[in-house]
């Protein structure tokens, strides 16, 4: 009952047609599910809201302090006095200092910008590869429902030549062993298939009442010629929005920097008055105050030098992801060129030799030519090919969608 109950659910991952109809969840495409994780994803939308809170950082950089109002009475006695005024003051950070803060809340801003655009790139490499996960899970469950065949026949083989007086029934016995194995090889490969798909769902975003059962994927692992050229790969590395965003940090220290000197240059204080000495408030007075920095060797120099090191950080970060990129550029490309030498030579001749293999020792077998071992054993090679055919063409499809973070353009899943 339960091997009925898993080729029953098996069905429901079976190729279907592209459904192009973006708000049907039943047929979810790579397009579909890249959709879900850009709307969905909560790194996303942690960045988008983080930039919408950036943007009014910068109105708020400009260097107004909020106006003061005074009220104030000299020369009190006896019910009278000498003078009564009403005080408005406001400070102001000298110009140059707003205008450099401004500059580097600009240059914040966007480097948070290319930062969702890295993310986005990052997120879509990590979508298309559980996809690719997924549907090598599929094509794994294909594969354990083929053993499965192969073993029936070999077990139905066995037991008519066990009945026949042809072969003793050690051998149909160790065929029907070899029939539950594959069983149970069936039933994990459902389960990796659900482990897929949550790690999908996870992936994108999707809401835990939209996963159902009833979700399909028509994308499949096909082999695709794909001829990634290695200089080219490597000359986009300047341009990836990982190193982008880290030039705008620097940028920004570096108006930080601009800021911390400009701290040397006196604020600005403003004061308008309206006074009374007595007749109503018939007099007006200004004044106006600069600030001293009297300070600037416990203050102001430690500012600068704080800024220089916070610059000088950012800039060692930029080396250090440089680096990094082009290490795993190259990685990704080397182990591309590998999966891809593999893969042509199963093409070539490895899938038809052991798919003959298994034909001619079955024809054997059952005509007694051939001992039951070397059925298991070519069937088993068989088997191993396939697998290992998968796993390479799983491996190609990972290495292209990591290459395509680094080219910024979509080379499969289209």
């Amino acid at each position: 009952m339960i091997f009925s109950v898993f080729v029953a659910l098996l069905v429901t991952f079976q190729v279907t047609p592209a459904d192009t109809n973006t708000t049907d969840l039943n047929n979810l495409s790579v397009d579909k599910a890249l959709s879900i994780a850009y709307e969905h994803n909560p790194r996303v939308n942690q960045l988008k809201s983080q930039i919408k809170a950036q943007h009014a950082q910068q109105g708020l950089s400009l260097g107004l302090n909020d106006p003061v109002i005074t009220y104030a009475r000299e020369g009190i006695g006896e019910g009278t006095f000498s003078e009564q005024r009403w005080v408005i003051s406001q400070s102001l950070d000298f110009p140059l200092t707003s205008y450099y803060r401004i500059k580097s809340e600009k240059a914040t801003t966007r480097s948070i910008e290319i930062q969702l655009e890295a993310l986005k790139l990052q997120l879509k490499a990590d979508v298309k590869s559980a996809y690719t996960e997924l549907a090598y899970a599929i094509e794994s469950s294909h594969l354990a429902r083929e053993r499965v065949d192969l073993f029936t026949n070999l077990r139905d083989a066995a037991q008519a030549r066990a009945d026949l007086g042809e072969s003793s029934a050690i051998d149909a016995m160790q065929a029907d062993l070899q029939l539950t194995e594959a069983k149970n090889s069936m039933e994990m490969a459902y389960k990796q298939i659900m482990d897929a798909r949550y790690n999908l769902f996870e992936t994108i975003g999707l809401e835990p009442e939209d996963q159902t059962y009833e979700i399909s994927f028509p994308d499949t692992l096909q082999y695709i010629a794909v001829d990634v050229n290695q200089e080219e790969v490597l000359q986009k590395l300047p341009e990836h929005p990982e190193l982008k965003q880290i030039g705008m940090q620097q940028q920004a220290a570096s108006f930080q920097t601009k800021v911390a000197k400009s701290s040397y240059l006196p604020n600005l204080n403003l004061s308008y008055y309206r006074q009374d000495f007595g007749n109503n408030y018939d007099f007006y007075a200004f004044e106006v105050g600069v600030s001293i920095p009297l300070w600037f060797g416990a203050k102001q120099s430690n500012r600068v030098q704080q800024s220089h090191a916070r610059y000088n950080t950012v800039s060692w970060k930029y080396e250090q992801n440089k680096l990094s990129l082009k290490k795993q550029a190259e990685q990704a490309w080397h182990g591309y060129e590998v999966s891809r030498a593999n893969i042509l030579r199963f093409r070539k001749s490895i899938q038809s030799k052991s798919r003959e293999l298994v034909d001619m020792t079955q024809r054997g077998y059952r005509l007694g030519e051939l001992d039951l071992l070397t059925l298991l054993e070519a069937q088993r090679t068989y088997l191993r090919t396939q697998e290992s055919y998968y796993q390479t063409l799983r491996d190609y499809y990972l290495r292209i969608i990591e290459m395509e973070k680094y080219l910024q353009t979509d080379i499969i899943f289209k």
